[in-house]
């Protein structure tokens, strides 16, 4: 990423002040078209919910190991369920989703 974006040179002259650009970055083309971008948005939305279902999984896993021995083989519904809990509400954030009720 490139921190200068565009030069310009101010020149004074009594009342008369005279802006020359020397350097102007050229404009970027779009990655993708209009039509398909808030596909792709919903798409980036539904990848973000199954990593917070990986790491809320995973999280849970982890505290109920932690809590008693095997712990995670007895918590397992339920750890399942509530990261699929948490996984879903992220999901429904996206854009034609929107309509799902809150979990």
């Amino acid at each position: 990423m490139e921190l200068i974006r565009r030069i310009t040179v101010l020149k004074r002259s009594g009342k008369a002040t005279e802006a020359t650009t020397v350097y102007r970055e050229p404009r970027r083309r779009r990655k993708s078209s209009a039509l398909i971008s808030p596909i792709e948005h919903a798409a980036r939305r539904l990848v973000r919910a199954q990593i917070a279902w990986g790491q809320e999984a995973l999280r849970r896993h982890n505290r109920s190991n932690r809590r008693r021995r095997d712990g995670w083989l007895l918590d397992v519904p339920v750890n399942l369920a509530e990261s699929g809990r948490k996984a879903f509400n992220e999901a429904r954030k996206a854009v034609p989703f929107r309509l799902l009720p809150k979990l």
